[in-house]
């Protein structure tokens, strides 16, 4: 709200589409039967688990899992889990870039899935010394249906009223609806306030100087996660968050032809980023919005948009 007057609607609808991402994999934990423990203590009270293989192959699949997710989170419009796990609001400016990413991930998801199943038979010769008495034939499926349970699906869904409704439940779904995206609204400007926080406040504790007069270390990936915020945060936007877009440009001004190496050895640089951030930091901590805990359960049969 500006001057005693509301801010406009946020048609989200219009702007977004939710991207609706599955990846699953083969699960490599297994629960161990109480009958196989023998501690000094009730079995009910004590749940061990074992590791089906040693598998560095199918780690890499995970890492892989995890790395394609936050790439999307961070095209996406947050939120504090209000979407179910797998659900993402994508701006429309960003539905092209993300589908060619999306399936240039799923090329080298399926190659670091096909060195695993390769070496699948052999590991499982391997569990059978290394679990022992803990090795079932039972928790090692044929190589096909192992295959079976690497899944890598998306589509893109938009949200809207059916027409065919009567007049009166037409005007209710519609005052539903808006009650939604008012409180989404909402939720996507406290996540993307709090990102932007956290990512400020991190890097300037990585800037500062210790009490022994050394420098704190940071990782290169403190810069390109600062830089990817920038690049994308006009694109996430779309609740039209001025106040943080005038903080965002502040950070973005002061990091401009800045490198990881740049803060590293220009302590010029270093101090006038720092100081940047730290003012940048100050304003975040005074205005930051209650978190929300409401939970968005996704209508089962949505329109399909493409």
């Amino acid at each position: 709200m500006v001057n005693g007057q509301r801010d406009p609607p946020v048609d989200l609808a219009a702007n977004s589409v939710m991207l609706v991402l599955r990846l699953e994999r083969m699960g490599n934990r297994r629960k161990v039967p109480t009958s196989m423990v023998e501690v000094d203590a009730d079995p009910e009270a004590v749940h061990v688990g074992k590791e089906l293989l040693e598998s560095p192959e199918l780690k890499a699949v995970a890492t892989e899992d995890n790395a394609i997710r936050q790439w999307v989170y961070a095209r996406s419009l947050p939120s504090y889990g209000t979407l179910r796990d797998g659900v993402y609001r994508l701006p429309l400016a960003l539905v092209d870039q993300v589908d060619e990413e999306l399936e240039a991930f799923r090329l080298r998801r399926q190659t670091l899935i096909d060195k695993f199943l390769e070496r699948y038979p052999a590991m499982v010769n391997e569990a059978v010394a290394r679990l022992r008495t803990l090795y079932n034939p039972a928790d090692y499926p044929h190589l096909d249906q192992v295959a079976a349970r690497f899944t890598f699906s998306y589509r893109y869904l938009a949200f809207m009223t059916p027409q065919t409704l009567s007049a009166r439940l037409l005007a209710r779904e519609r005052e539903k609806a808006a009650a939604e995206v008012s409180t989404e609204v909402e939720e996507i400007k406290v996540a993307l306030r709090t990102g932007f926080a956290e990512l400020v406040a991190h890097a300037a504790d990585r800037l500062a100087v210790g009490p022994d007069g050394k420098k704190v270390t940071f990782r290169d990936s403190m810069v390109t996660k600062m830089e990817e915020f920038f690049g994308y945060f006009a694109a996430r936007n779309l609740v039209g968050d001025d106040e943080l877009a005038t903080l965002v440009e502040r950070a973005r001004e002061a990091m401009r032809g800045v490198t990881a190496q740049t803060l590293r050895t220009d302590d010029v640089a270093r101090a006038s980023v720092k100081d940047t951030l730290d003012r940048v930091k100050a304003e975040m901590n005074s205005g930051l919005f209650v978190r929300p805990t409401r939970r968005l359960i996704l209508d089962p049969a949505p329109t399909a948009a493409g």
